[in-house]
């Protein structure tokens, strides 16, 4: 069983090359911001949702020292808009205030011109800032069709790559250059975009940490502070007790019922008419 796609794929990876990199000579010290978001919806009727957005930054210097931090949440009743939308802008907030006390500013996910967001304006609006998007997934297969340049790109040490241009197809522009990077030699290789100065070597620098290694850990305590993984239920509760004072008790479970069942998946719904 498989077999047939099994081999073409074996196929694939085995034709994959070895690509001539940029080797990082050093790390470099330096401060450091980090960027990221979270998104949750909480409720809907179908037509309008209630949701929940976290954004926040938090800056080291180069002694690995916190400078500044800051996290805040907003609650979004939505119409037609995607709440991802409402988080990107909270995240391009926090870029900006961050950009105010610090030089570089790690961003997580891709650089990319998204209109509905003013990504390019305030990206480009940015004086004397570096900002660095960092992906942890990336579907970038410009080197070999078939397999994720991340793969393709296996060379030993810490280096990087840049993308050509043309090559990148993907839904929306990229707002800088595109590289493929490892920050340590135990440590995976992400996308990396950068807008401004090439700062590889204080990526390196803050890549570390045991617990993640080759991953900037500024991004990772960021993510840790404003995920909604741990956090969903109290907000959940907040809106009940609001809804319910307000006279919605009614509708804040139709609508928690309703959003359940959009969440379900199809195939289990028809396995339950079988």
């Amino acid at each position: 069983m498989f077999e047939n796609v099994v081999v073409e794929l074996k196929e694939t990876h085995s034709t994959v090359q070895k690509y001539s990199v940029t080797q990082i000579k050093t790390d470099t010290p330096g401060s450091m911001a980090a960027v990221d978001g979270g998104a949750a919806i909480l409720w809907s009727n179908g037509i309008q949702s209630i949701g929940v957005v976290t954004a926040g930054y938090i800056i080291y210097n180069e002694n690995h020292n916190i400078t500044h931090h800051k996290i805040w949440s907003q609650e979004v009743l939505l119409h037609t808009e995607e709440i991802d939308i409402f988080r990107i802008k909270a995240e391009l907030r926090a870029v900006t205030e961050a950009a105010e006390f610090c030089d570089c500013v790690l961003f997580d996910g891709a650089l990319q011109d998204i209109p509905e967001t003013k990504f390019k304006d305030i990206i480009t609006g940015l004086e004397n800032v570096t900002v660095m998007g960092v992906t942890k997934k990336t579907t970038l297969d410009t080197l070999h069709p078939g397999v994720p340049d991340t793969t393709s790109l296996d060379n030993p040490g810490i280096w990087y790559y840049r993308i050509s241009p043309p090559a990148i197809k993907t839904p929306f522009r990229p707002l800088g250059d595109v590289f493929i990077a490892r920050f340590h030699e135990h440590g995976p290789s992400f996308r990396v975009d950068i807008r401004g100065d090439h700062l590889f070597g204080r990526l390196a620098y803050f890549s570390k940490y045991l617990f993640c290694l080759g991953y900037p850990y500024p991004l990772m305590e960021i993510h840790r502070a404003t995920t909604l993984r741990d956090k969903k239920e109290y907000y959940q509760a907040e809106l009940q007790k609001t809804m319910v004072a307000n006279g919605l008790e009614t509708e804040y479970f139709s609508g928690v019922y309703h959003l359940e069942k959009e969440r379900e998946e199809f195939h289990q719904v028809l396995d339950g008419l079988i």
